[in-house]
């Protein structure tokens, strides 16, 4: 850990709350935050208060944000940024590992950035949308659009979800082998823009390898998520490729609903994938 990071370690009541006036002079907004259930506190000298949702009360978003600073700089035990962008605002995140009077807790900067600053970085248009896209290209599949693998490792595994699945395409190997590489990654693409056509934006799609995807659903009653699964079953069976009309795409899939950490779905669902096979 460096020497900057080590500055943050053990700091008492005394300290930190001069550390948040330091802050305040150069932030729009300082808070301390518990990453246990992200809610804002306010220290006193023999008591921790909390108070709401930083998520709520900062962004007015209902719900955990797609990249959450505050997991992040909790799980590196350091600092993590980003740009937030709340209809035409936009602001510069960071997040700060802590520990006062030896509990952990994350410190959260705010602030305000005019569009003019971030146009004199580059001197050309479009530099609001680039950022805003930065993880996307980070985190989205570049032959599916799905989300990759590094989404599931990082941002994913360790949440809870209502429920699970995981699909794949079989006789996949097939595929490849008798069409072509090229016809392979048609199928992938094609299945995967089809799944994510019956499902909510709420919903995500993980290719995990291959031809393996994951399918997590945040809230969904049982009855839903088997429609869901067997509607996405019957539409991939129903498609047809003009210029390879002997070519028939089908999916295994094993779901299973319980609300749970997703590495903890994962192992069960992939049983039920294998069951279905």
């Amino acid at each position: 850990m460096s020497d900057r990071a080590d500055s943050w370690l053990n700091l008492d009541y005394d300290t930190i709350t001069l550390r948040l006036e330091e802050l305040a002079s150069a932030f729009h907004a300082v808070s301390i935050v518990n990453p246990r259930n992200k809610k804002v506190v306010k220290l006193y000298p023999n008591r921790v208060e909390e108070l709401h949702s930083v998520c709520d009360a900062r962004w007015n978003r209902r719900g955990d944000c797609r990249y959450c600073i505050v997991e992040k700089a909790m799980s590196i035990k350091g600092r993590a940024e980003k740009f937030e962008f709340i209809e035409d605002d936009i602001y510069f995140v960071v997040a700060q590992y802590t520990e006062i009077e030896g509990v952990p807790y994350v410190i959260e900067m705010v602030s305000s950035m005019e569009e003019s600053a971030l146009m004199g970085v580059s001197g050309t248009g479009g530099v609001i949308e680039k950022i805003a896209h930065l993880d996307m290209a980070i985190y989205a599949d570049s032959l599916t659009k799905a989300w990759n693998r590094r989404f599931y490792d990082e941002k994913v595994q360790e949440k809870q979800y209502q429920a699970l699945a995981m699909i794949d395409i079989d006789h996949f190997k097939d595929i490849n082998d008798g069409y072509g590489h090229s016809v392979g990654d048609l199928a992938l693409k094609t299945s995967a823009d089809l799944i994510q056509s019956c499902v909510r934006s709420s919903d995500q799609l993980i290719r995990y390898g291959g031809d393996e995807f994951i399918l997590c659903f945040p809230k969904i009653t049982e009855e839903a998520f088997r429609r869901k699964l067997h509607r996405i079953r019957k539409k991939v069976e129903q498609l047809c490729f003009e210029e390879y009309p002997d070519l028939h795409i089908t999916l295994s899939i094993g779901g299973y609903y319980a609300k749970s950490m997703v590495k903890s779905l994962m192992p069960l669902a992939d049983h039920m994938l294998y069951s279905a096979k």
